[in-house]
């Protein structure tokens, strides 16, 4: 899975976020075929233990007919006795059939009509079964009429419900294997499923940060043509100003602004793609807030700008942390150019052995396709911006060894938060 090469054709916004696009296809293309995957490894086991559970329970049916048809035996063989074998000693007589535990012959009662084997002694049914407890055992009980010298008769027969198990033995052993082996094949299935998706995942986050990497050296190299040219455009443009008359004067200010514009985006790029390189001191949270304090003073218009500082020393770099908090501080800015009522809060606390810095705006919030977006670079929704500022800010607080995160506030607004180690005496 290569990466597509980066072309130096273009600087063009869409074209860049394209190109960092195609480097993901193919492990996105991934995704469906590891589900499906899982699907058929999910799947099979379940197919096998429904296919030896349907197997069990159609020879426990089988259990059933066996008993009846050991029933109608015994039931045949009382219409056959000798007359001169009492009653009450049927039973003796049938010994020899297997897993018959007792045979009671009932007389017919007064009223054939009447009682619960009513149907048998007139006709309507040819037999009953129920379940039963015999001598501690589980046993099948028929009733069933037959015809003896003394003239019709019930029988209560009772057989050993055990006596069918050896129909149903090996589909049992067979349901335990399965069952078994099958919940040892889903975890199986899981546990490689997970490595290959989180293999996925890793070589997708590596093609990420490879084609990042190159788009910052594209980054930088531009950033150096584009800045000498620049700055000769600007110094031509100042000197012009100066010498012409204001009528004129008024045509050259928008190429200033523009200019002045194009040198914050060749800052962006080069921050963008020169390696952040800290260089760690003693500072002091009071220092870094006056310093942003005049920078938000100097951006911030009409936007009301508060700030809530504790007294903190810790070690990092004065410099890095100061662009990434001014990223953020301009980010909650431009987020109220709307709202010129709007607050802009700059928080610092001690937790912990963290010094935790966090830009408060009760600005609209950031949507949800904007939230998926949010480090992608070049990606912005402003009609002006290089959509590289939350990524630099990512890169520059991952090089002070610290955490970085956006998120929604409950009563409106975004809340940006910057964590960093307080150092070797923190």
């Amino acid at each position: 899975m290569a990466v597509r090469k980066i072309c130096t054709k273009s600087v063009n916004d869409g074209w860049l976020v394209a190109c960092w696009r195609s480097s993901t296809v193919k492990a996105t293309l991934i995704k469906p075929l590891g589900l499906i995957l899982i699907t058929v490894a999910l799947g099979l086991p379940a197919m096998l233990f429904y296919s030896a559970v349907r197997t069990y329970r159609a020879l426990e049916d089988q259990k059933t007919v066996y008993l009846r048809s050991r029933m109608a035996a015994v039931s045949s063989r009382l219409e056959t006795l000798p007359s001169n074998i009492p009653i009450n000693q049927v039973l003796g007589a049938l010994e020899e059939e297997p897993g018959l535990l007792d045979v009671v012959v009932l007389d017919p009662p007064a009223d054939l009509a009447k009682g619960p084997l009513a149907a048998l002694w007139l006709g309507r049914e040819l037999f009953r079964t129920e379940a039963a407890q015999v001598q501690g055992k589980a046993a099948f009980r028929a009733y069933v009429p037959f015809h003896s010298p003394q003239g019709l008769r019930v029988a209560r027969i009772d057989l050993a419900a055990d006596t069918a198990d050896f129909l149903v033995e090996h589909a049992r052993h067979h349901l335990w294997i399965v069952t078994a082996g099958c919940l040892l094949f889903v975890v199986l299935s899981i546990v490689t499923a997970r490595s290959v998706l989180m293999l996925i995942a890793s070589q997708q986050r590596q093609l990420e940060l490879e084609h990042l990497a190159h788009i910052g050296k594209m980054s930088a190299a531009l950033a150096h043509e584009i800045r000498n040219p620049l700055g000769t455009i600007k110094g031509f443009a100042q000197l012009l100003e100066e010498k012409v008359s204001p009528q004129y004067g008024d045509l050259l200010k928008p190429i200033l602004s523009e200019t002045v514009r194009l040198e914050g985006l060749v800052k962006d790029l080069l921050l963008y793609g020169r390696p952040a390189q800290p260089s760690l001191h003693w500072i002091g949270s009071l220092e870094v807030a006056d310093r942003l304090r005049a920078h938000a003073d100097h951006i911030r218009g009409p936007v009301k700008f508060e700030s809530r500082i504790v007294d903190v020393t810790f070690e990092s770099d004065v410099n890095l942390l100061e662009q990434a908090l001014l990223n953020l501080l301009k980010n909650a800015i431009e987020a109220l150019e709307d709202r010129p009522w709007g607050v802009v809060v700059l928080e610092v606390d001690r937790i912990g052995s963290e010094v935790v810095w966090r830009v408060l705006d009760d600005g609209p919030g950031i949507s949800q396709e904007a939230r998926k977006r949010l480090f992608e670079p070049f990606y912005t929704s402003k009609a002006f911006g290089t959509g590289l500022g939350l990524s630099i800010t990512r890169k520059l607080v991952d090089a002070l060894g610290g955490k970085f995160a956006i998120e929604a506030r409950p009563d409106g607004g975004t809340v940006a938060e910057i964590r960093l180690p307080l150092g070797s005496a923190g």
